[in-house]
């Protein structure tokens, strides 16, 4: 009677979405749904009469054992099972049997409802695998990575966009304390063993589950805040060299990183990674300190080279302060004073004095280690200071120096000591190359002129000696590449390594001579500004040789 129930239940079984199937207590199937034909591939006039355990093998078998048994002791049972198609495709169900017991109250059926989940466990097992794959990685990488709940700073950054405030990164630079407060909601999930040997810290307890506030110095929150602001914009990652704090309060040089998935933006998470580069940055300093030591030492060769200029231009206020002091004196010592003759005497001593103090402050200037940092420079007032400066020497070694400076010419931001040395080393350059060569009516030849459109400004040095060897031309901007006999070969060098940090350049040609020609970009707001064009012809100097330090 109970079997013939199932024989015309086929149109309300096809309404349930899960398979069905019912069977007798050694396997016959009785009945089974459009689902269970759907998902097993076997029709349901194929399947009725046929075992199941023939029809649908099962693994492991040894499940099917424990799992018979309890379900006739508690009427029901559930679990797992795999099975192969009608196709042979291995299928994993989730599958639930319960007992149907006859009118004597003995078991008689088993209905069993299954759902196919290879699919959902194969992707939960790519999850599962995908996970470990990147626990490996966040914990084996020499990157210190954290994962941090974002969750709370989301919730400060969408109430501010609430408020129309137009420019956050702004509004959050003028209230730091909006700032750190947000560093407070910050909470760390997760860091990995690196992170733990980069900060100092004994054990993930001391660093998961609290905030990262301590771990910024006040003066880098605007990297914080610029990473706020990434975030907003959905900027997939977000990089930035900074300086962290670790659990001692020593500075720690780092690229920061943060990324963001879409599933992780969800859910409010974000991933740091914090990469050390102190090693980097402090070969860099030390890189730099070697270029201001090779910059120092060049100018210092480079007064040396000058010494008898120098003294010359010393001894002449020197010797007119003495003379001057001697008449006065003399003038002082007679019957009858002359006060006003000797008052005139003491202010022409007064003004030589000062000749004299200039001229010290100048090669006190350019023999300092340190420069006096950029401002923003008349280009031609640079090269008629300098030209002074090398009077006396040009003049000494028979160079005729004209130089016609260009009028309104655009200032520069500049170093006036570097721009100087630039000048100094080029115009002493191409002294010596005419002089070693022996060149008669040596001249040097000095132009400035604006150029882009006035967008940067261009300085020609050009002298008549023997020009560039073409073996030595290509390189000639090289360190320890030179002409001379008993060069060092770093004055070249230098003048391109200042000239570039400038964000200009310089290059080198031969047109009757050599011609040294160098821009830098001009502060276009102030090219109106009045800079009278200079033109005169007088053994100052410039740039341009034939030789390099």
């Amino acid at each position: 009677m109970i079997d013939a129930v199932w024989a015309e239940a086929p149109e309300i079984l096809d309404l349930v979405h899960d398979s069905i199937i019912v069977r007798r207590l050694d396997g016959t199937i009785l009945q089974l749904n459009a689902a269970a034909e759907a998902q097993y591939g076997w029709t349901r006039n194929e399947a009725i009469g046929l075992r199941l355990g023939e029809l649908l093998p099962s693994e492991p078998p040894e499940i099917l054992v424990a799992a018979e048994a309890e379900l006739l002791a508690d009427g029901s049972w559930e679990g797992e099972l795999v099975r192969h198609n009608r196709q042979g495709e291995e299928r994993r169900i989730d599958v639930r049997w319960s007992v149907r017991s006859g009118s004597d109250g003995e078991p008689r059926q088993i209905v069993e409802t299954g759902r196919d989940v290879t699919e959902q466990r194969a992707n939960e097992e790519a999850v599962r695998l995908s996970d470990y794959r990147f626990r490996n990685l966040f914990e084996a990488m020499a990157v210190s990575f954290w994962e941090i709940d974002f969750n709370g700073v989301g919730a400060m950054l969408v109430a501010l966009r609430d408020q129309g405030i137009a420019n956050i990164r702004a509004y959050l630079l003028d209230n730091i304390h909006i700032v750190r407060e947000m560093l407070r909601q910050t909470l760390t999930l997760d860091v990995n063993a690196k992170t733990l040997e980069m900060f100092a810290a004994g054990s993930k307890e001391e660093i998961v589950g609290l905030h990262t506030e301590r771990y910024w110095p006040p003066e880098n929150l605007p990297v914080f805040v610029d990473s706020l602001i990434a975030t907003m914009e959905k900027q997939p990652t977000f990089i930035r060299e900074t300086v962290l704090l670790d659990h001692n309060n020593n500075r720690l040089d780092v690229m920061f990183t943060v990324a963001w998935s879409p599933d992780t933006r969800k859910r409010g998470v974000v991933t740091l990674g914090v990469i050390d580069i102190t090693d980097r940055v402090s070969a860099e300093r030390k890189l730099q300190q070697i270029q201001a030591d090779y910059t120092h030492t060049a100018r210092v060769a480079t007064l040396g080279e000058l010494t008898a200029s120098i003294a010359h231009e010393v001894n002449q206020p020197l010797a007119a302060i003495v003379t001057n002091g001697e008449a006065s004196l003399r003038w002082l010592g007679r019957a009858e004073p002359d006060v006003d003759e000797a008052r005139e005497l003491a202010a022409r001593m007064v003004a030589d004095a000062r000749r004299a103090a200039d001229v010290i402050s100048r090669i006190r200037k350019l023999a300092t280690r340190q420069s006096a940092g950029r401002e923003l420079l008349s280009v031609n007032a640079v090269i008629s200071d300098t030209l002074d400066f090398l009077r006396r020497d040009l003049q000494s070694h028979e160079v005729r120096v004209t130089f016609h400076g260009e009028a309104n010419l655009p200032e520069v931001e500049a170093d006036r000591t570097q721009l100087q040395q630039v000048l100094i080393n080029l115009a002493v350059n191409a002294e010596q190359a005419m002089v070693q060569r022996g060149i008669e009516n040596r001249r040097l030849d000095i132009r400035t002129a604006a150029i882009r459109g006035g967008q940067a400004v261009a300085v020609e040095v050009r002298d008549n000696g023997p020009g560039i060897p073409p073996d030595v031309a290509s390189r000639l901007f090289e360190s320890f590449v030179t002409t001379k006999p008993n060069g060092l070969g770093i004055g070249l060098s230098i003048c391109r390594s200042i000239i570039e940090a400038h964000g200009g350049s310089i290059e080198v040609t031969n047109n009757g001579g050599a011609c040294f020609t160098f821009t830098l970009p001009a502060q276009t707001q102030d090219a109106g500004a009045a800079d009278p064009c200079c033109e005169k012809e007088a053994p100052v100097t410039a740039v341009a040789g034939a030789s390099k330090n």
